[in-house]
């Protein structure tokens, strides 16, 4: 049985989606997907967060060569979005999280993503088994981070084992066009990702969309080194940070560090190689 959005909704707001395990249906620039609902797993999807996201792909279809890689794929969230922009994808994912694995391959059968692949790893600087820290009890818990004390203020609620593949165990996955769209949403490991994907990056000069969360103070070293770290690898490939401004309509700020902040509504970013600066500009009608 396929439930209405709606009548999802009210479920939810009623706490009876836990005795539940249904599809609804919703529509995302005006293509219809069906959304498993594990429980409240999935429930989530229903109100697609992050809307910015889907404006942004929508303006970067000029430049897009057919390849998006997700890492960090958590329920799916932005796969539906690639799926609902692009009317051809090669979608390929990273999610080291089990039950997230188990969801989003339930997402890509319901919807029969055909191009759509998982690979159930993090991806980082060298291959080896990682902690996986839980900040709460949900088995999808999107602020889960393989950085030991990321957040030092906040108490870990449990943990899990995963396994964390370098570049020369996920190379033979990775397409060979340039350009492909590279979205990173690893809640603290970003730096591991870009040493992972060094090589390919530098070779392949994807458009990276990523997220890297506030600084906060000066006082905070150990995210402040690890953020200056990644903009010395951004200008060893000579590449552009922009800032995405989520206001109406949404664009990219160009700037030339991201700097000490405390601002989490300014905490992603549109990355480019320098030599596709007029082709981002014409995407959006800016001059960046």
């Amino acid at each position: 049985m396929q439930l209405t959005r709606f009548t999802a909704k009210m479920l939810g707001r009623f706490r009876l989606l836990p005795f539940f395990n249904t599809v609804a249906g919703i529509r995302i620039n005006g293509k219809r997907f069906h959304i498993p609902l594990f429980g409240h797993q999935g429930f989530g999807n229903l109100y697609l967060s992050e809307p910015w996201m889907t404006k942004i792909l929508l303006a970067l279809r000029p430049v897009f060569n057919g390849y998006f890689l997700d890492v960090g794929v958590n329920l799916g969230q932005t796969m539906l979005k690639a799926h609902a922009v692009f009317d051809q994808v090669n979608y390929m994912g990273f999610e080291p999280n089990p039950s997230c694995i188990v969801y989003a391959q339930e997402l890509i059968r319901r919807n029969e993503f055909k191009a759509a692949t998982l690979l159930p790893i993090a991806v980082g600087s060298k291959t080896e088994m990682r902690k996986l820290n839980f900040f709460d009890d949900d088995r999808a818990d999107s602020s889960a981070s393989i950085i030991e004390n990321f957040r030092p203020g906040q108490p870990i609620d449990h943990y899990i084992f995963v396994p964390v593949f370098d570049f020369h165990m996920v190379s033979r996955f990775l397409p060979v066009e340039p350009y492909s769209i590279l979205k990173i949403d690893v809640e603290g490991a970003e730096l591991e990702v870009l040493q992972g994907l060094n090589e390919w990056i530098d070779g392949y000069h994807p458009i990276i969309l990523m997220e890297v969360l506030p600084v906060y103070s000066k006082e905070n070293q150990t995210r402040l080194g690890r953020q200056q770290k990644i903009e010395e690898m951004l200008k060893a490939w000579n590449y552009k940070i922009a800032r995405i401004k989520k206001d109406d309509p949404v664009h990219p700020e160009l700037i030339d560090a991201i700097g000490i902040h405390d601002r989490i509504e300014d905490c992603d970013y549109l990355l480019f190689p320098a030599a596709l600066t007029e082709k981002i500009s014409a995407c959006f009608n800016a001059l960046l």
